[in-house]
């Protein structure tokens, strides 16, 4: 997954390789420059600390989206951290993911007046639900013990360890 913060003035649309041919984007074929191209840019607004408050980051498209850190850098990754989870969290409630809206959008917003402007960007890889296919190696046991719990869920294997992934976890027994 690729990912990076930047505090930028405003995104430059030349700075952007434009496709011109071939099949889209796939995991197996992404260098490091069509990992770039993908990122969803979200603006950001950055509450500036000092020596005795912290730094605030807020990602205004996604609702309760926020960090904070003694450090601009500290902040700048919990924001990053945080949109990801926010992104997870909706996806699995169901709901829509909102996309990002323009960096001067918020720059107008009255809200976030003394405040600096920046751009977080997260990997699209974060939005896919494609089915992929994966090889796991497991005892035998262990296996016929999987098997034999899918089978009494009424699920297959893949849907039980998918059910079991995306499930909150239980306290310690």
């Amino acid at each position: 997954m690729c990912s990076n913060t930047a505090i930028v003035p405003a995104m430059s649309s030349s700075r952007i390789r434009k496709r011109t041919s071939g099949s889209g984007w796939s995991p197996r074929s992404a260098g490091m420059r069509d990992c770039k191209e993908r990122l969803m840019r979200y603006p950001i607004a950055i509450e500036p600390g000092d020596e005795t408050t912290a730094f605030g980051v807020v990602v205004p498209d996604l609702p309760g989206c926020f960090s904070a850190g003694d450090t601009l850098d500290d902040a700048l990754a919990g924001a990053e951290e945080a949109a990801a989870a926010w992104i997870d969290a909706t996806l699995d409630a169901g709901g829509a993911v909102p996309t990002p809206s323009s960096l001067e959008s918020v720059r107008d917003n009255p809200a976030y007046r003394g405040w600096a402007f920046g751009v977080i960007s997260l990997d699209p890889a974060l939005l896919d639900d494609t089915t992929e296919r994966v090889n796991i190696t497991l005892p035998r046991r262990v296996l016929k013990r999987l098997d034999a719990r899918a089978r009494a869920a009424g699920e297959s294997r893949s849907g039980y360890v998918a059910r079991l992934t995306l499930e909150e976890p239980r306290s310690a027994r």
